[in-house]
């Protein structure tokens, strides 16, 4: 999770008021001779849960989530006394994640399907599957897909027979033509990266499963087609693979997570001399979303070599950061002026998601200060509830929904190049399949929950500040009727956003709708209106549009609000009479 404060300070301030703590409900057996973590419900009579929040985190506490009017914190039992100390009463105590008890099945591209990679704790794929996996992938669909490497972990900047090479896939049509490492490219970008914190597993497992999704969709799903035809979809499955690898050496088969697992930072360990007790409050390393130059070390950051968000010595001084930040600016032009009040224009090109866990929120700019808006406010909250209608994660600035942040990767992408940039931590904050290390099979769920976000980020990405404010379009019926014509129904959807965040935007009534047939209007294509069938923000919408041919085509369609915003395309096929 990208909002997580790091271990406790030896001394708390004492005149901190008194906490209530009820740990959740047990649900493992720890590792032999681990400090088994376990995650506590909190609460302090007379204060809401966004000041309990910011003040536990000022303390070094290991928030994780903020839920209704209370705090859930990460800790061990050096943390239950700690907090006796200040006053705290703890009403019981619980372990932390289920261990695994059967390996699950994953999905695999379908010109895949004979190959087999490493596996961990379930089902998890290892950092050497996933770089088994970006080549083959890389190799098995060479018009779709070109692997980058773009630098080299902290490890193997110290050893170059250590560590890992850190990569990219780019994934579009016509690969070989495009997913060149320049700014100024033919086809807008959406980049989605994951597993910035080793911990939090769920994310890389995301990113496989839209890798998938993408090279096996092209040609068979229309919206998918559509989004490789028209976008470049540039994913980085593992960011910190020297932190996985570690984590990885502490989830061992059925015991239940040991302390190497609850690793959140990178594994460099040469600043600083206080000795880390390597547990999920105290551990070597960098938060490397807090390394990242943009309001570096304002808020939600530690100078604590030993807490969970050390944010570095400087910003950017991990070639996680700085090589991931370099890959950033050779795809995507700098945008946005200088002026922390300038906006990114309507015609920016570019979108971003970082994949975290837990606590099922979608965050957005700004993080270092949830009192401050960011310029492109509207445009990044629209987004934000567009995306969460999906999957229904509460959206908002990290302090409106959880608490202050700052060095993080979506603050630096808008900030210096103006992308929309956002972060989603998926997972429930409580009950089954939460936590860093949920069960493999709630993978499936995970991926139901947001295919369709995701796939909505990359739809939005040639103009996000606009096309995210426009309606949806969805639920398209096709007819061929008699001779050279074809029929299309369909719902446009102004009202199309999630019911839970802060700052809901309002709906327009729809105004007008449009369809292209073989070409979208980036490609040259010509439109044609459809009827807008009622008043209101959602509406059916549907006309008869004129055929050159019996073939199987893609058809696009779009709809305006009375705003003036044309929201994304929805791509369909009319198949062959």
């Amino acid at each position: 999770m990208p909002r997580r404060p790091g271990r406790l300070r030896s001394a708390l301030a004492a005149t901190a008021a008194a906490l209530t703590v009820a740990t959740l409900a047990p649900s493992a057996t720890a590792a032999p001779g681990a400090e088994q973590p376990q995650v506590f419900d909190v609460t302090a009579p007379g204060q809401d849960a966004a000041v309990l929040a910011r003040r536990l985190v000022e303390k070094g506490f290991d928030v994780v989530s903020r839920s209704g009017g209370r705090v859930q914190v990460l800790g061990t039992e050096r943390t239950r006394g700690e907090l006796a100390a200040e006053g705290a009463s703890v009403v019981r105590s619980a372990p932390g994640p289920a261990p695994v008890v059967a390996a699950a099945t994953y999905p695999k591209p379908k010109l895949l399907a004979d190959k087999d990679y490493p596996t961990h704790y379930g089902g998890y794929r290892t950092v050497s599957g996933f770089q088994a996996f970006t080549r083959d992938v890389a190799a098995a669909y060479p018009s779709l897909v070109r692997r980058v490497e773009y630098g080299s972990s902290w490890k193997k900047t110290q050893d170059p027979g250590a560590g890992n090479t850190l990569e990219a896939l780019c994934i579009t049509a016509n690969a070989a033509s495009g997913c060149k490492t320049d700014p100024n490219s033919t086809k807008p970008r959406f980049l989605l990266m994951a597993q910035i914190h080793a911990r939090e597993l769920t994310t890389s497992e995301l990113a496989w499963r839209y890798i998938t999704k993408l090279v096996d969709g092209y040609s068979a799903d229309a919206d998918v087609t559509a989004v490789l035809d028209g976008t470049e979809v540039w994913v980085v499955p593992q960011v910190n693979p020297d932190g996985i690898q570690w984590v990885e050496s502490g989830l061992k088969g059925d015991t239940g997570p040991a302390g190497n697992s609850w690793q959140r930072k990178n594994t460099n360990n040469t600043n600083g001399a206080e000795p880390c007790r390597g547990n999920s409050g105290s551990q070597f390393g960098i938060d490397l979303n807090r390394n990242w130059d943009s309001n570096w070390g304002k808020a939600g950051t530690s100078t604590g070599t030993c807490n969970q968000v050390y944010k570095g010595p400087k910003a950017a001084s991990e070639p996680e950061v700085s090589q991931l930040a370099t890959l950033f600016s050779k795809l995507f032009q700098d945008q946005r002026g200088p002026a922390p009040t300038d906006p990114a224009p309507a015609t920016t090109r570019g979108a971003m998601i970082t994949l975290h866990t837990y606590s099922n929120l979608v965050l957005f700019p700004w993080g270092y200060d949830g009192n401050v808006k960011a310029p492109n406010d509207s445009g990044l909250r629209s987004m934000a509830f567009r995306m969460n209608h999906y999957n229904g994660y509460d959206a908002g600035q990290p302090g409106e929904v959880l608490y202050d942040a700052s060095g993080t990767t979506d603050d630096w992408a808008y900030d210096k190049l103006g992308i929309a940039s956002f972060t989603y931590e998926v997972g429930p904050p409580a009950g089954d399949c939460s936590g860093f290390h949920p069960a493999y099979t709630c993978q499936d769920r995970f991926w139901r929950e947001n295919e369709n976000a995701l796939l909505y980020a990359a739809k939005v990405a040639a103009q996000p500040y606009v096309a995210a404010q426009g309606p949806t379009v969805s639920g398209i019926t096709v007819a061929r009727a008699r001779g050279q014509f074809a029929s299309f129904t369909a719902k446009a959807d102004d009202d199309a956003y999630g019911r839970a965040g802060v700052g809901r935007p309002a709906a327009q009534n729809i105004a007008a709708a449009e369809i292209y047939l073989d070409k979208a209007p980036w490609a040259g294509g010509t439109p044609q209106p459809l009827d807008v069938r009622g008043t209101g923000p959602t509406v059916e919408i549907g006309g008869v549009v004129p055929t050159a041919d019996t073939a199987k085509r893609l058809a696009y369609i779009r709809a305006k609000d009375a705003a003036g915003n044309w929201g994304p395309f929805t791509a369909t096929w009319l198949p062959a009479r």
